[in-house]
């Protein structure tokens, strides 16, 4: 059951990543200027991460726990 959910996973983090690489670009420019961070465009690209981390764990059989769908952080972010 790993492969078929490995190739789904990997599909929706290739598009969530396509996302996050133009937020970053985004989120540089507008901290630049004004100085400090988007709080919505930090907290999705936390939550990116942590779904990448526990979907990497789960796929390399670090942990039988299926990922979420979700893009909550692990932990709350400190801004």
């Amino acid at each position: 059951m790993r492969i078929p959910l490995g190739i789904f996973y990997g599909l929706i983090l290739d598009v969530l990543g396509i996302v996050v690489a133009v937020l970053w670009i985004f989120l540089f420019l507008y901290t630049l200027i004004l100085g400090k961070r988007h709080r919505g465009a930090a907290e999705f690209m936390n939550g990116y991460v942590s779904l990448m981390y526990r979907v990497y764990r789960y796929l390399s059989f670090a942990t039988n726990e299926r990922p979420q769908l979700n893009l909550q952080p692990a932990e709350p972010l400190d801004l």
